[in-house]
């Protein structure tokens, strides 16, 4: 079995795993340990250090023939049930914030959105119904507020905000950047990280939407969205 060890503070990396059967997590003191199957990308974990497990327990560090320490004695849940029991993983922070001294201005042309952000109860409606073909090369997050950020090129026939994204940065449908202000010089005023995605809103403030909030957009995951969520929401077989 693979295990792996993160800081807790990298925790919401874990958000794009959570619907992979099979991983299961356990916290300790500024930790976040992880285990699982080797089919998984573990490669791509934002790990301090890296394992393989025994049937005993025993810890060997990858490179190494000898166990150096063993699995943590805590509680292990599967990681569904661990992101829910910890700040949400799809949480969008606001952050109102002024990177420079400017703000959005209308748009002199057309430009087809890749965002939509609306209910969550909306969106999982649609989602539960509609024909899986739908879905392909969809993502989505939900805040804690129940706001659903969908990502996209063929985004679902549904009413909300429609945003458009270039290099990071998104601004609503019938606005745009200043002239002579680029997206990629933004990103950088924002000092965004690789795969964040910042909303430029109308009135200058700006939320940031880490990119291990999303995760693909299948019947399952929207399952275990709306099974997580601190508003009671019926699941329907």
């Amino acid at each position: 079995m693979n295990v792996a060890v993160i800081a807790s503070a990298d925790a919401t990396w874990l958000g794009r795993w959570r619907t992979i059967p099979g991983i299961e997590a356990c916290e300790t003191t500024g930790r976040v340990w992880v285990r699982g199957p080797g089919a998984v990308a573990w490669d791509l974990l934002p790990a301090l250090a890296r394992f393989t497990s025994d049937q005993a327990g025993r810890l060997t560090p990858l490179g190494r023939r000898m166990p150096t320490e063993r699995l943590p004695g805590g509680a292990w849940l599967p990681l569904a049930e661990f992101l829910r029991v910890r700040p949400a993983a799809a949480a969008l922070p606001a952050l109102h914030v002024a990177p420079i001294a400017w703000t959005v201005v209308p748009s002199e042309s057309f430009r087809p959105a890749q965002m939509l952000v609306l209910p969550f109860a909306e969106f999982f409606t649609w989602g539960i119904t509609a024909p899986s073909v739908r879905f392909k090369g969809l993502r989505f997050a939900v805040s804690a507020d129940e706001r659903t950020c969908v990502l996209g090129n063929l985004l679902p026939p549904l009413r909300g905000e429609s945003w458009c994204v270039q290099d990071q940065i998104a601004t609503p449908a019938g606005w745009e950047l200043p002239r002579g202000i680029t997206p990629p010089l933004v990103a950088d005023s924002m000092r965004l990280r690789a795969g964040e995605t910042a909303l430029l809103h109308p009135d200058g403030s700006a939320e940031r939407l880490p990119g291990e909030a999303f995760v693909d957009v299948t019947r399952s995951a929207l399952r275990a969205t709306a099974e997580g969520l601190v508003t009671p929401f019926h699941v329907e077989d």
